[in-house]
């Protein structure tokens, strides 16, 4: 989604928005703890394994696809607190906007008011 298209966005859809991503972050961890098991599980296996060239080779990949897992995770839980930081941003300044506008238009009105009675 662009900039122009979230600030045309209401503050309860910014909110939806906000809460899916926490959503998601909550099934990223899940996924990760499951992960993580089963690294483990593949860890014992490894130690069961009878040469230690074949505990190299099975560690040098159960690492990799650790290492590949957290970076994906990490990845994106930043993504996503960029995101929902950049919304609520958003969401900050609309609103500003607004009440700057209704000031200057109650600052015109009393203005003309003003002139009217002179």
């Amino acid at each position: 989604m662009t900039d122009k298209e979230f600030k045309h966005l209401k503050r309860s859809d910014l909110i939806y928005i906000i809460y899916e991503y926490q959503k998601k972050q909550e099934e990223l961890i899940k996924e990760n703890e499951e992960l993580r098991e089963k690294l483990s599980e593949k860890e014992m296996k490894i130690s069961n394994a009878g040469s230690l060239a074949e505990v190299a080779a099975k560690l040098n990949g159960l690492f990799e696809a650790a290492q590949q897992t957290a970076d994906d995770y990490m990845s994106q839980l930043e993504h996503t607190a960029a995101e929902a930081a950049e919304k609520k941003a958003e969401a900050i300044v609309k609103e500003a906007r607004e009440k700057a506008e209704e000031i200057i238009s109650e600052a015109k009105k009393s203005a003309e008011n003003n002139d009217k009675g002179k």
